[in-house]
């Protein structure tokens, strides 16, 4: 017989309550700044085209595409929850109308956009969504930058977490760090992947804390991403 479980002590329970509570606090403060840059915007969506993954490149190409956005773009894109959509195809075919608005330095993922939500570019029909399961990733993932002095560490995690899965959480993280001034393009970063990150130590400004639901049928909540101040 499977032993049953062991009863949840009311100190793991105000544990729990406490760790909630303060995800809910940081998922309504990014509730509130969605709703304050979008009341005047229509939707809008940003299309990445990955040929491969390489986090060092889309680390670098993310900050770049948000540092390339007018002040008008990036209102409207984080109005819009930064709504991102991958697709698997080559950078170097993206020509013409189709044109990519920033290429990663390294050349594995190009940004198109921000474009209407309802009128995505004619390459959305073309190419794939990106799919499959998230490959191993090192434990401590170094991002150089320009700017000088210790790189700033962002936690990520990893647990039950498909490619597509994980790339939302990164790239969500980075660019609306970026778009509210948390984060520079050039500042160097130290990328830690963990199965889990203690909600007790989500970061508040200046630091960012990527908060969302633990799964689409749950209403608790888990932090993906941690950028420490």
């Amino acid at each position: 017989m499977t032993p049953a479980p062991a009863p949840v002590t009311a100190r793991e329970a105000q544990d729990t309550r406490g760790a909630q509570d303060r995800l809910t606090s940081l998922f309504d403060e990014r509730a509130r700044l969605v709703a304050e840059s979008g009341k005047d915007a229509d939707p809008v969506t940003t299309l990445v085209v990955l040929r491969s993954l390489d986090v060092h490149d889309l680390v670098h190409g993310v900050r770049a595409f948000a540092a390339d956005l007018s002040a008008a773009e990036g209102r409207a894109w984080m109005g819009s929850w930064t709504r991102t959509r991958f697709l698997f195809g080559n950078p170097v075919n993206l020509t013409g109308r189709a044109r990519a608005r920033t290429v990663a330095p390294a050349g594995s993922a190009a940004w198109l956009g921000p474009c209407p939500a309802q009128h995505p570019p004619g390459v959305s029909r073309l190419l794939k969504p990106l799919t499959g399961s998230l490959p191993p990733l090192p434990a401590v993932l170094d991002i150089p930058g320009r700017a000088a002095g210790p790189p700033r560490e962002l936690q990520l995690a990893t647990g039950g977490l498909t490619l597509v899965g994980y790339l939302v959480h990164l790239h969500h993280t980075l660019a609306e760090a970026a778009l509210l001034g948390r984060l520079g393009p050039g500042e160097p970063l130290r990328i830690t992947h963990r199965l889990e990150l203690d909600a007790h130590r989500a970061p508040g400004g200046p630091g960012y804390a990527r908060v969302h639901h633990a799964a689409d049928d749950s209403p608790a909540l888990r932090l993906y991403a941690s950028l420490a101040p």
